[in-house]
């Protein structure tokens, strides 16, 4: 029954995170220039999309705690080590949210815009983002990885080899861009999308399977 419910818990997240980082994405998209765009741009284009951009980041953070959930739960599996992988990528990530739902917050609260420490909370809110996101794609990569090896398959094998690629490619984008060898994270967009979208189509089989002792 544990991982019957773990598996709902998956299912649900990372149903939830596509909607999540289309919305972000369509938000941030005004944010014109670029490369090119000075901080004060970018910190005044943030203080007005801000409260769109909290809504999301608002549904993620609970998103990201039931993936951590579901790691925890689903260590029992075969794939034990791509779930203790991606339940550290998700508690890495954690911190991000109070940063941004806190931190920015009170920023652009204040009648001044404090343009340096707003850029600050952006830099460590990014090293957070790109560490945990890559550590969690990552694992449900191994995870994939790993229940394409065992006996108890859950899912087609060309869906276990799809979802080892985009989840394995977009942590690996993610800690490109940690190292500094990447400098937009858009192009891991698609295979984030991907990786979610097998992950949720895995943990609903997970929830749906008629043995409730697995």
């Amino acid at each position: 029954m544990s991982a019957r419910l773990g598996g709902g818990f998956l299912c649900l997240a990372c149903i939830a995170m596509p909607i999540i980082i289309v919305d972000y994405l369509m938000i941030m998209s005004g944010a014109e220039g670029g490369a090119e765009i000075t901080n004060v741009e970018r910190a005044r284009y943030a203080k007005s999309v801000f409260a769109a951009a909290a809504r999301g980041w608002t549904f993620e953070v609970l998103a990201i705690s039931l993936i951590a959930a579901a790691s925890f739960i689903l260590m029992t599996r075969p794939s034990r080590a791509g779930w203790a992988l991606a339940a550290v990528g998700a508690l890495v990530t954690m911190p991000m949210y109070p940063i941004m739902l806190g931190g920015y917050g009170e920023v652009f609260a204040q009648p001044d815009l404090n343009v340096d420490l707003f850029m600050v909370l952006r830099a460590i809110s990014l090293i957070v983002f790109y560490v945990g996101q890559g550590l969690m794609m990552a694992g449900f990569g191994l995870v994939l990885f790993l229940e394409l090896r065992s006996s108890d398959r859950l899912m087609p094998n060309w869906l276990y080899g799809l979802g080892v690629g985009a989840n394995a490619i977009a942590g690996g984008i993610f800690l490109l861009l940690h190292f500094g060898l990447l400098n937009n994270f858009a192009i891991g967009g698609p295979f984030g999308l991907v990786g979610f979208a097998i992950m949720a189509v895995f943990g609903a089989r997970l929830a749906l399977r008629s043995d409730p002792l697995v």
